[in-house]
Formats: structure tokens, sequence, C-alpha cells
């Protein structure tokens, strides 16, 4: 529901029932069993007899297995059902980002701010608040950072639209006035009256909700790396940590490379051409790679090269320890 319906300019909350994207019917109970409805109902909606996506019964089945698959991992590394539960909403976003991000080209700011309030949260009830925050402003430094690097190469470098200074500061004040905007409409969820001023100074766009079609092609239309990312990386580093966001990175690198040369192979364009790839996905998964990996990869690093010494301390970051 939420990857249908955000990117289509949708909210959450509003309706607050399923409903079946074809004839708007309002769907029973019996319509909203995981993957037996999808089974039962012989793949067609009960009411006006239109095929259901096999992608809402693969969603599903992920989901159910990134779940499993979380709790027994944090059940091994000695984690608490708190941690269960916060990760498995992690998972539970990351899987949203990935699909949204790969057909749509945008991260909706209402998945990364509940993200970042995931990880904040987590921290503050398991006494591990300094990580959370450490890795949250970390990552987003380091995506920022490449953003405006790239951002800088496409509008000064490479088609010498504006000077590098003019590029760069044009970047800065965009992404700051972008993460004030954000800070500030999530606030006037909570505070009724700074709606006005909010709607004053930006409009009355809300990025708790979803996009117009408008508002994602202008986004595409920016190029480089979008400011979505940087608020991914802050989310993404709020729940992880510092360390295991920084090696996600290494793995979203690796996983974008690897759909880039895909994508040259299938659309037989030229090393050089700019073509659009979305990174969120690759972020997406290379956190749920870190989660899974990186403190395995890292003991055997530090066993392999290192031997014994500093193993425990080296590594052992989050919140149930190694």
């Amino acid at each position: 529901m939420v990857i249908w319906r955000l990117p289509r300019g949708g909210s959450i909350s509003s309706p607050t029932w399923s409903y079946c994207p074809r004839c708007e019917h309002r769907l029973g109970g019996l319509d909203l069993v995981p993957v037996f409805s999808f089974l039962f109902l012989g793949t067609k909606c009960r009411y006006c007899k239109a095929p259901i996506s096999w992608r809402y019964l693969s969603i599903e089945l992920l989901t159910g297995a990134l779940f499993a698959l979380t709790a027994g991992y944090l059940w091994h590394m000695n984690g608490s059902g708190l941690d269960a539960v916060f990760f498995c909403l992690f998972t539970a976003l990351l899987l949203c980002v990935f699909f949204i991000d790969l057909e749509h080209f945008v991260i909706p700011d209402g998945l990364s701010v509940l993200g970042i309030l995931l990880g904040l949260t987590h921290g503050l009830l398991t006494h591990s608040f300094g990580d959370a925050l450490a890795g949250m402003l970390g990552y987003a430094a380091v995506i920022y950072l490449i953003g405006l690097l790239s951002y800088v190469y496409l509008v000064a470098m490479l088609n010498k639209r504006k000077s590098v200074g003019q590029a760069a500061g044009e970047y800065l004040r965009e992404n700051a006035d972008d993460w004030v905007y954000v800070f500030m409409s999530s606030l006037a969820v909570i505070i009724p009256p700074l709606r006005r001023t909010v709607e004053a100074r930006w409009g009355e766009a809300e990025p708790l909700e979803g996009y117009t079609s408008e508002e994602i092609e202008a986004d595409e239309d920016a190029g480089g790396m979008g400011g979505g990312d940087g608020k991914l990386a802050a989310a993404i580093g709020a729940n992880l940590g510092l360390a295991l966001a920084l090696g996600s990175l290494g793995f979203a690198i690796f996983l974008g490379a690897f759909a880039g040369i895909i994508v040259m192979i299938r659309q037989r364009r030229r090393l050089g051409e700019l073509i659009p790839i979305p990174f969120g996905p690759a972020m997406a998964v290379g956190a749920l790679l870190a989660f899974f990996f990186g403190h395995p990869l890292a003991a055997w690093y530090a066993h392999t090269f290192w031997g014994n010494i500093g193993t425990g301390t080296a590594i052992s970051a989050g919140p149930w320890g190694l």
C-alpha cells in the first residue's frame, strides 16, 4: 500500500482503508490476508475481477522472509525483542524505498523521516543514542559530499552552465533549505499553528505524504545525486551506526556500478554517456547487506589481517554487541 500510494501523491492515512486501485472498492478483511487472499481470490479483485499484480504476492513473501531473517539474526546476536521490532520496521522501510525509487526515481521524505525517528528512538531506548546520532550525521555528510561533487561536475564542468562556485553554492543552499522544510513540516504535524508558516514559505506540499508526477519529473530533471539519497543516508546511519553505514556504502557503490554496466549493455550505451540510475535501491540493499553481514565480514577481516588484536572492541558496535 505504501509503495503504491506515496509515489502517486497519495497518503497512507487517507483513506484509512485499503481499496482496489482499479475499481476503488473498499476491501474487506478477507481480502487483506497476506499471501492467502491473493491465492484464494484467484489473483483477481473480488469486486471488479481486475487482475492483481504478482508484485503484491512477491512483496508480501519478501517482507515475511526479511522479518524472519532479521528476528533470527538478532536472536543469534543476543539481540532483544525490542531490537527485532525496530529493525523489522526499518527493513520494511528499506523495502518501500527500494521499489519506489526503482520505479519512480524518488524517495518520499516521509520514509526517510520515519527511518531517522526509528533509529534515534531505538538509540534512546537502548542507550546507544550517540552511535545513532553519529551514524545519521556522518553517513549523510558522506552522501551529500558525493552529491556535491557530482553536481558540480555535471553543471559546472561537463555542461558549463555555471561556475564551480555557483554550482556548489546552489547545491548547498537547496539541500539546506530542503532539510529546513522537512523539519518544519514534520514539526507542524505536532504543532498545527506552524503549518501556516510552512505553507507561506514553501506552499502546501506535504513531505510526509506522496509526490505528484510534476514533482517527480522536476526531481529527475535536476540531475546528479538527489537530495532524497542524503536523507535516506541519515535514516540508514541512525539505524546502523556510522561503521556499518559506511560499510553499506561500499556495498551500494558496487551494486550501483553493476547495475550501471547492465543498463549500458541493455541500452547499448557507450562509456561516458549519462544514464539516469536511481541510487536509493542500491543504498537500501547495501544497508541490508551491512546489517546481516557487516559484523561477520569485519570479524573475518580483523582475524585474517590483524590477528586477534583489538577485535572485540573494534567491531562490537551496535545494540547487541558481537
